[in-house]
């Protein structure tokens, strides 16, 4: 096997800048029949007192020692693993693999977009993870880097406006966004790497106001369609797809929560079923007596499909193909507005405000961490009726 090492190496130049600080490199030297070395600008610089030679280290003189050592330590780390793969496949790390390699993995400390993508933690829910994954696409997309010294009330400014012009995102969503970015700033003050004082967000508190949304639900001769579409037998995902869409229409339960259901969540007393499960955005267990609502419909969608093999109950589905067959499926029922399964759960509370009239009903039954939240359905529900009464001819 050709051997692969990688090493820091401090001041190979013997020159210091006018901050009498030197450029740490990593060296990637390769042994054998194609033998290379190569070494990698890092875009750190330090003084002198403040490398620890002995470890290859940036020593605690440093006040971004711990943040510079992980991401200088994982780079080295991420080239000896791609040369040890390359050998797996019986083949070989050149010079032109590596600089190709380095294009996607080579972290410079001075980039915000390079600190966001390396502080994601992969271990954080998934919803949570893909959010942040996807502002940092849009950032990407924005600008391909941002260092923290552009970061100022003009580049947020123009982010802003390239989210709703170019990108065509509703305020809400550009706010999530904007929420983001500013928890990564912290993050980054947090390590050293920007003042806190020069956060631009301090000063456009305005980006964070949400306009208060609308929250659209079917008629009940909209759903009485979708359960009266018949889906042909050729297309057997799109009955899944019908299935999981109805029983969140009368359980209430996100995507999220719908998709990640397990049998354990599914009690059964002498027929009498109940969901008991942590829900995505709730801290507490919601317990769902599904057998209770609506005269037991959810059961009608639930139960053909305990019976397989996996510990969960509906097949998985990604979130993306779901609305590519929600979309078929609004066609099939002659729905003119698009599905999703916020229109599910909108649905199930507006149906139970009409029917309960009970905001601590919803606030239970849909996990509500206030009682504002769910007295909004029974706002709802009460404008509908206002609505039909006006249209009515004493």
């Amino acid at each position: 096997m050709k051997l692969v090492k990688t090493k820091l190496v401090f001041n190979r130049r013997g020159k210091l800048n006018k901050d009498n600080k030197a450029a740490l490199e990593i060296e990637v030297y390769q042994s054998g029949a194609n033998t290379f070395r190569k070494y990698i600008n890092t875009g750190v610089f330090v003084k002198g007192i403040e490398w620890n030679d002995d470890k290859k280290i940036i020593n605690s003189k440093n006040s971004n020692a711990i943040q510079y050592n992980k991401i200088l330590s994982d780079l080295c780390h991420n080239i000896e693993s791609y040369a040890f793969e390359l050998h797996i496949k019986n083949d070989i790390l050149t010079l032109e693999k590596l600089e190709t390699f380095l294009k996607g993995k080579q972290i410079n400390v001075n980039s915000f977009i390079s600190f966001y993508k390396n502080e994601i933690d992969p271990n954080m829910k998934r919803g949570t993870r893909k959010e942040h994954e996807y502002t940092y696409n849009l950032l990407t997309e924005f600008k391909t880097d941002i260092l923290f010294s552009e970061i100022n009330i003009n580049l947020i400014k123009e982010f802003d406006r390239f989210l709703k012009t170019t990108k065509g995102l509703k305020r809400n969503t550009i706010a999530k966004h904007h929420q983001h970015i500013k928890r990564f700033l912290k993050i980054a003050y947090l390590n050293g790497l920007f003042e806190e004082t020069k956060n631009p967000y301090f000063h456009l508190k305005d980006l964070f106001k949400r306009e208060k949304s609308e929250r659209i639900s079917l008629s009940n001769q909209e759903i009485k369609n979708i359960e009266e579409t018949v889906i042909n037998p050729a297309y057997p995902e799109l009955q899944i797809v019908k299935d999981m869409f109805l029983f969140s229409c009368y359980s209430g339960l996100r995507f999220s929560d719908v998709i990640s259901l397990e049998k354990r969540h599914l009690l059964n007393d002498n027929g009498n079923y109940t969901i008991v499960k942590k829900m995505e955005k709730v801290e507490k267990p919601v317990t769902l007596p599904i057998s209770l609502l609506f005269n037991g419909k959810p059961l009608n969608y639930i139960l053909q499909y305990v019976d397989n093999k996996s510990s969960y109950i509906f097949p998985r589905i990604t979130n993306q193909h779901m609305n590519r067959q929600l979309k078929i499926l609004a066609l099939n029922a002659d729905i003119s507005m698009r599905l999703t399964f916020h229109i599910a759960r909108h649905t199930f509370g507006t149906m139970l405000a009409e029917l309960t009239y009970n905001p601590y009903l919803i606030m239970k039954l849909m996990g509500h961490a206030d009682i504002e939240t769910s007295m909004i359905y029974i706002h709802l529900s009460q404008e509908h009726i206002n609505k039909q009464l006006r249209n009515i001819t004493w």
